[in-house]
């Protein structure tokens, strides 16, 4: 089966080259400039860092437990699901992932691991509602692609320091005394850095995430129509609704906020959903071939 995992999940370079660059880079930006603001701002300043670096961990925190809201469905809570999910894994050469349902009207998809065996898969009840049984399939295909390609776990474990600094300074920013709105800018900004990294990758990985869902299904025409309509549910829902969920758009199947070319999470839908078509085309094209003996 390992063999057969190579095969459906290629190593893509440019995929590899933007995770070390993530892993390696991110961490360097973030103590490269803490240490310069330690050893050249003023005491109060630093403190105001200090203060950013204490809310935004207490955010993160916050953050994860709202991530672990959801109610983790069993085999006989859902068995289509799960078989689904057992399925594609065994085709994948995954360990099964838990499955979490969140109460949210939002459709959307996203997959949080700290190791290809401790994986947490999380589907929207608003997804669930929204995709028939094989577009679900072709989303839960796209979410196993990031484990396996391994993605994810540099996502979930390199994106903490920058979120923890930018949430922290935001916070801070504009409020209490000048030392620590300056402290909460400063640390909100090197927070921004920090995060291009990851969004650059995150971008990237989407397009490898939808080539190793085609190549679990063979179906790249059903993981479109599942984008559109995922596309669709968002764009209905009450700007409201979207704020919280907002916050995990790196990690999301498709972003709820609109994003700028620089700070996006994602490529465009327009663009994976022209590359999702050149593949359906070849596929289709080599089908006829396929099935004729004489060729």
């Amino acid at each position: 089966m390992a063999g057969a995992s190579r095969e459906l999940f290629p190593t893509d370079r440019g995929l590899v080259a933007r995770m070390a660059m993530a892993a390696v880079a991110t961490p360097l930006v973030v103590l490269a400039a803490l240490a310069a603001v330690v050893a050249v701002a003023p005491t109060r300043l630093v403190i105001g860092v200090g203060i950013a670096i204490a809310i935004g961990l207490y955010l993160v925190v916050q953050e994860r437990v709202a991530t672990v809201r959801g109610s983790e469905l069993s085999p006989a809570a859902a068995p289509e699901l799960h078989a689904a999910v057992e399925r594609l894994c065994v085709i994948a050469d995954l360990p099964k992932p838990k499955i979490v349902l969140e109460q949210e009207r939002q459709p959307n998809s996203w997959i949080v691991a700290t190791g290809r065996d401790r994986a947490r898969l999380h589907l929207t009840q608003g997804l669930v509602d929204r995709l028939e049984p094989r577009e679900l399939e072709a989303v839960i295909a796209h979410e196993l692609a990031h484990l396996a390609h391994r993605d994810a776990i540099v996502m979930t474990v390199v994106g903490g320091p920058g979120a923890v600094l930018l949430g922290g300074g935001s916070m801070l920013a504009g409020r209490w005394i000048w030392p620590l709105q300056l402290g909460g800018l400063i640390a909100a900004a090197i927070g921004w850095v920090a995060s291009l990294g990851t969004r650059a990758l995150s971008r990237y990985r989407e397009f490898a995430a939808d080539a190793g869902a085609v190549a679990l299904t063979g179906h790249p025409a059903v993981l479109a129509s599942a984008l559109m309509k995922v596309s669709d549910g968002v764009h209905a829902l009450p700007t409201r609704d979207l704020r919280v969920a907002a916050a995990r758009d790196a990690f999301h199947l498709l972003p709820v906020a609109r994003e700028r070319r620089l700070t996006a999470t994602h490529p465009s839908l327009k663009a994976r959903i022209a590359k999702l078509e050149r593949m359906e085309a070849r596929l289709q094209s080599a089908r006829p071939a396929l099935s004729d003996p004489l060729r």
